[in-house]
């Protein structure tokens, strides 16, 4: 396989497309420096895949596309297409010729392109993996890389022996394999945690699935039983709600023919009382005419016999009238004359009153006089007699009031001490009682609210204990898990350990004891020491005779064997021990021998002897018989002629017996520690039911104490209340008292002023009664007495005047009255003479003979009408009360028949309900039922879908039916909460649980086969990775002697025991010189040790293609010359492309390429013959 053609176009500084055809041998490309000779390199660098824009000398996507210049516009993409001629089917693909491109966009996204097709990047990685170009580092050698290959350490040189060596891909499948190991051990100890978790968990599953079983089984006895209970009980209703409904119908049928009767007689009964009310009317419609018509008659016949009397009174009275008008006239005429006298009579009498008037009013002005006198010290007595006696009353009256406010005074001094006394010391004593109480209330409440609140504390203290509790127990609960993790983990290795030791032993098989180190516990001090004098001897094993002995060695074919038959053991002869400060013991001493391996452990351990060093036992073994072996206790073993050997550590037997007693001490401890974690968890789940019963119990006494607190409080509130009320009470009777006392004061200030009062109309009373005395002593002395007698005559004869005046007077009136009298009895008597005549004038004789006869017919008429209707209404009223007893009867029997009808339909109702709640507990216990109903029936019917049972008809019960039912579901009751889906969920846990395990055996195998195609892996990369160091070793001593035209250089493993990590060294030695550092050598020195390091490489493992940027640059004349040698002897396998400046170089190349930088800033490619450039460099 070759480079046949590179095309470029938008890449870095290759603007425009840009083709170059490359031929087998040697290809230069050539220009001076910034013309973009490199980035030929960095092309194929990038189309084949690199993605470290590091090492293509840029920093991001965009870098590889042509950025523009002041006279070109830049590139929006970048292309490079690598065609491979693969004639020779290198690359593992059906194309003689191989097309590789890739583009990258200003966007950052790049494709690839494989023979035209956009493809992956790992499709073209996988493609080229094949055929070592993807990671080959010495495929492009870039500027740097070749002094580089010096400078890095030896394990970084190691890459590129491997891939020289070819042993990439088995590094990658290493490394693929050692991810599915790491893959496949992370999976097995997740499904290891998994089954941990699992384990415990399928127990419980397993009981409740059990359970889950038991109570399907005993739901499933329980459902059949319910389906003949309720399917006779649903036969049982139906057949009542039939007989029910037939009942119902009859009652019906009955109760609607009797309304129907009933109302027909009710409608004849309505026409027969009609008729009857008809008949009624029409009777009192006659009778009330022939009533009116008696009135009418009845009232002429009164009107006739009234007429008849007021004609014989007004005839009677006019006569009256006529006898008497004539003495009232002349009695009128008599009064006027009495009048007349009477008058005069009162004349004269006036006369001598008006002379006997004069006289007395003369002498009475003087009388006057003096009786005003006598008036005013009259008013002057009575005034101080009245003023004495008011003051005499003022006196008594204070007295009185004085007494009165006494008794007052007396009776609130009394009311004041009762209420300071009883009620007074009442309220207070109820008060200091009430005040007693709400103390002590407080007190409660107070000690109430401190125990809640201590309780509360405690509750709250034992909550956070119990969560830290429950912490702790979640902790040792995963902690547990973890050590039954590690306990199942141990016992797994335990059980291997044993498995080897039983396998090893051949325990029971041929008659085996068991292997020697089985029957020896040596110290852990003395284990190297004695693993290495011991070696395989220490799993001898243990036979009881020679036959075992024979069996045993013909059982094996082709392996190794020690073994010891107990019966033949000859003891040696018993050697002193040294005596030298490093010696420690004989062997046989210091290790722990089971009876049956003493002879044994004392036949091979009793010439070993132990020392401290190597010295101590080099110097010791001297001095030691033969057959005898010093061994120090890091494993140097000196025998007494001279020979010494290092041990090789402990031995696998050794070790596995150890690891197996190491195990099963841990095993036993990890137990323990199991036990004691276990018991731990059961504690703390002790205590943490513990502390919630605590916590349920101080939240019982919580809510206790608090509703005691409630209490408590409303009884400090109603002894408050009371308190309040009784202070209430105490203010109002001090208030009282305060009020009776101030009341009392103002009575006694009150009777203070009344007795000060008295006092001063006692005083002012004697003054008065002096004023008195003198005023009826002055009224003594005037002459009041004459005066007043002939006053007094006069006045009586005035009096008599004025009474014979009255008299006349009188008289006169008594006379006008008796004439007004007269006159008007006459003018009356003559107006009733005239009303009499007027009224006799007008009463006459009519015809009320005629209108009483009239009358009387017309009332005999209606008798005779009436007789007939009356005839006809009681025979009606008796055709009517006939029928009204028939319709009470039918009545009746109506209401009897409706009674029955309104019974059956309840009955019917709730039979119907009995019926519907039977089939909703039927639905409730048994779910969806198809329900057997009677043609006459209807009920819901379930949709058509699968699986709907139908209730069976059943017409008798067995006997204990509804006893088994009780206990089936008592049973269910006392199972308690199952777990409907725990058969499922322990199938499925079981099943995985099964799956997991088969897994942990499969993930084994497969670690197995890992581990194995690993460590096959590792042998083909060691042996790979040794022959091409050796290789490239014999071929780099070659080049470099022919490069440097003398000296030497050989390649040295750092690590030759392990050549999975060993690294290469470089050990050089110039012509004429000694070994020395590479750092030490001269730039052109370095480039030349490294080109012949690169050249033995590509001579080992030669590559389809080669491309060198200025590897030569730092060689001289001389060296290039032998360095153009080499290249055109690689050039015969190798085809290179050559990216320099040396004209030395360029001579050994068949092509050439000129490499130069337009004004655009853009790359320019042209062809050269070989001849050409060399006489004219210029031309580029």
């Amino acid at each position: 396989m070759r480079i046949k053609r590179l095309s470029l176009q938008g890449y870095k500084t290759f603007a425009t497309k840009t083709e170059f055809e490359f031929d087998m041998g040697i290809t230069a490309v050539v220009g001076p420096n910034g013309s973009g000779k490199s980035n030929i390199a960095d092309a194929l660098r990038w189309v084949l895949g690199e993605q470290s824009y590091s090492t293509l000398r840029g920093k991001r996507t965009t870098d590889m596309i042509f950025a523009g210049s002041q006279s070109r516009a830049r590139a929006g993409m970048a292309q490079v297409i690598l065609t491979l001629d693969n004639s020779e089917g290198w690359l593992p693909i059906d194309y003689s010729e191989v097309e590789i491109g890739r583009r990258a966009y200003r966007s950052g996204e790049n494709e690839y392109i494989l023979n035209g097709q956009k493809v992956r990047l790992k499709d073209v990685t996988d493609l080229l993996a094949t055929s070592g170009l993807a990671e080959r580092t010495y495929t492009i050698i870039g500027q740097g890389l070749v002094d580089q290959a010096l400078s890095l350490r030896s394990e970084e040189r190691r890459a590129l022996f491997e891939e020289a060596a070819g042993i990439n891909h088995y590094k990658s499948r290493r490394a693929e394999t050692l991810r599915r190991l790491q893959e496949t051990q992370h999976n097995l100890q997740r499904i290891h945690d998994i089954l941990a978790e699992i384990q415990p968990r399928l127990a419980s599953l397993k009981r409740q699935a059990t359970r889950a079983r038991n109570y399907e089984q005993i739901q499933a006895d329980l459902h059949h039983l319910l389906r003949l209970w309720y399917g006779y009980k649903w036969e049982q209703a139906k057949k009542e709600l039939r007989q029910v409904r037939d009942t119902a119908v009859t009652a019906e049928t009955t109760w609607q023919q009797n309304r129907h009767k009933l109302r027909v007689r009710q409608e004849n009964s309505d026409d027969l009382r009609r008729r009857l009310h008809r008949l009624e009317q029409q009777v009192a419609d006659l009778q009330n005419q022939r009533d009116e018509t008696r009135d009418q008659l009845e009232a002429a016949r009164r009107q006739a016999a009234i007429m008849g009397e007021r004609r014989e009174s007004l005839a009677r009275r006019l006569a009256e009238v006529a006898a008497d008008l004539p003495g009232l006239e002349q009695q009128a005429a008599a009064a006027q004359v009495e009048l007349t006298a009477a008058l005069n009579d009162l004349a004269a009498a006036q006369i001598e009153l008006e002379r006997s008037r004069g006289q007395w009013q003369q002498y009475n002005a003087d009388f006057e006089t003096t009786r005003r006198e006598i008036d005013k010290w009259q008013t002057a007595v009575q005034q101080a007699m009245q003023q004495q006696r008011d003051k005499q009353n003022r006196v008594a009256q204070a007295q009185g009031q004085l007494n009165q406010l006494r008794e007052r005074l007396k009776e609130r001094q009394a009311e004041q001490h009762h209420a300071a006394g009883d009620d007074l010391v009442q309220v207070k004593t109820e008060i200091e009682r009430l005040t007693a109480i709400l103390q002590s209330a407080q007190q409660k409440n107070d000690e109430l609210r401190q125990q809640r609140e201590a309780i509360i504390s405690q509750r709250h203290a034992l909550i956070r204990d119990l969560k830290t509790q429950r912490q702790a127990l979640r902790d040792a609960e995963q902690q547990l898990q973890q050590r039954r993790h590690d306990l199942a983990r141990l016992e797994a290795r335990a059980d291997m350990l044993d498995g080897l030791r039983l396998k090893e032993v051949a325990a029971g098989k041929n008659g085996v004891i068991g292997a020697l180190v089985n029957f020896i516990t040596i110290p852990l001090a003395y284990e190297p020491a004695i693993a290495a004098a011991m070696q395989a001897r220490l799993g001898a094993l243990l036979l009881p005779d020679e036959k075992a002995l024979w069996e045993i060695l013909a059982a094996q074919t082709g392996q190794s064997l020690s073994a010891i038959a107990l019966n033949r053991i000859q003891l040696p002869e018993l050697v002193e021990m040294p005596e030298d400060a490093g010696v420690i013991g004989w062997a046989a001493g210091l290790v722990a021998a089971r009876p049956e391996a003493e002879q044994v452990a004392e036949l091979l351990l009793g010439q070993i002897l132990l020392v401290q060093d190597a010295a101590a036992a080099y110097r010791i073994a001297h001095h030691l018989p033969p057959g005898c072996t010093a061994v120090s206790l890091d494993g140097f073993i000196a025998h007494p002629g001279g020979l010494v050997e290092t041990g090789s550590g402990q031995s696998s037997t050794l070790a596995r017996e150890t690891e197996w007693r190491q195990a099963q001490a841990t095993l036993a401890e990890e137990k323990l520690k199991v036990a004691a974690v276990e018991t731990a968890v059961t504690a703390q789940q002790t205590a943490i039911q513990q502390m919630q019963t605590q916590v349920d119990e101080l939240q019982s006494e919580e809510t206790r104490l608090a509703r005691l607190l409630m209490e408590a409080g409303q009884e400090a509130s109603q002894a408050q209340r009371e308190m309040d009320r009784q202070r209430q009470q105490l203010g109002f009777v001090e208030r009282q008292r305060q009020n009776q006392l101030q009341e009392v004061g103002r009575l006694e200030q009150r009777i203070g002023e009344i007795e000060a009062q008295i006092e001063a109309d006692t005083a002012e009373l004697a003054t008065w009664e002096k004023t008195a005395a003198e005023a009826q002593v002055r009224l003594a002395t005037l002459p009041v007495t004459e005066s007043q007698q002939q006053r007094d005559g006069l006045q009586q004869a005035v009096n008599a005047a004025q009474t014979i005046v009255a008299g006349r007077q009188a008289v006169v009136d008594s006379r006008r009255a008796t004439l007004a009298q007269f006159s008007g009895q006459l003018a009356r008597l003559q107006e009733r003479r005239d009303q009499l005549q007027q009224e006799q004038a007008a009463l006459a004789q009519a015809a009320e003979e005629q209108e009483r006869t009239r009358l009387f017919d017309q009332v005999a008429d209606l008798e005779a009408r009436l007789g007939p209707l009356k005839e006809r209404l009681g025979e009606a009223r008796l055709e009517l009360a006939q029928m009204e007893e028939g319709t009470a009867v039918l009545q009746k029997v109506t209401h009897d028949a409706e009674t029955l009808y309104t019974q059956s339909r309840v009955a019917l109702t709730q039979s119907q309900t009995a019926l519907d709640n039977l089939q909703e507990r039927i639905k409730a216990d048994l779910g969806l039922v198809a329900l057997p109903y009677d043609d006459d029936q209807t009920g819901p019917t379930p949709l058509p879908i699968g699986g709907v049972e139908t209730l069976p008809v059943v017409t008798a019960l067995p006997g204990d039916i509804e006893s088994t039912i009780q206990e089936y579901r008592a049973q269910m009751h006392r199972m308690g909460a199952i777990n409907p889906d725990a058969p499922e969920e322990y199938e499925t846990t079981q099943e995985r649980f099964d799956f997991l395990t088969q897994q942990v055996g499969d993930l084994n195998e497969t670690e197995a086969q890992l581990r194995k195609i690993i460590a096959e892996l590792d042998d083909l990369t060691s042996r790979a990775f040794a022959e091409t160091v050796d290789k490239v070793n014999a071929v780099f001593g070659g080049i470099f002697t022919q490069l440097f035209g003398g000296g030497a250089a050989r390649l040295v493993l750092t690590d030759p025991d392990d050549l999975t990590i060993s690294g290469v060294d470089i050990i050089a030695r110039l012509p004429n010189r000694r070994e020395q550092a590479l750092g030490l050598l001269s730039g052109g020195e370095r480039s030349l040790t490294a080109v012949a390091l690169i050249f033995s490489l590509l001579k080992v493992a030669p590559t389809p293609f080669c491309v060198l940027d200025e590897v030569d640059a730092a060689l001289d004349e001389a060296n290039v010359n032998r360095f153009r040698e080499l290249l055109q002897e690689l050039s015969l396998k190798t085809q290179f492309i050559i990216i320099t400046h040396n004209r030395g170089t360029v001579q050994a190349a068949q092509t050439i390429y000129g490499i130069s930088m337009g004004t655009d800033s853009a790359s320019q490619a042209i062809s050269i013959k070989p001849e050409d450039y060399i006489k004219q460099p210029e031309l580029i």
